[in-house]
């Protein structure tokens, strides 16, 4: 029945029983729980300005964007970081 009112957007089965376990269990969000691992980064207007920063320091005016030449420049922008902060 749910897929058919939902179509593609239905929850598998599995994630059916998932779900009424968990309520069952006396959960009473329906937010994700939390993530473990690495946390993500976050990419504000800062962040993005030093990366602009760092592609301009390293392009000339005849010089063609291309892919090899983001490539270059993220290997560079990764060599930097590691060397500021060893443990990421």
């Amino acid at each position: 029945m749910l897929q058919r009112a939902y179509g593609e957007d239905c929850l598998s089965r599995t994630q059916c029983h998932e779900w009424c376990q968990r309520f069952k269990s006396g959960r009473t969000s329906i937010e994700d729980d939390p993530k473990s691992g690495r946390p993500s980064t976050s990419m504000d207007d800062d962040c993005v300005e030093k990366v602009l920063a760092v592609i301009r320091q390293n392009i000339s005016r005849v010089e063609t964007v291309n892919k090899e030449f983001y490539l270059n420049v993220l290997k560079r922008l990764r060599a930097a970081v590691r060397r500021k902060m060893p443990e990421a």
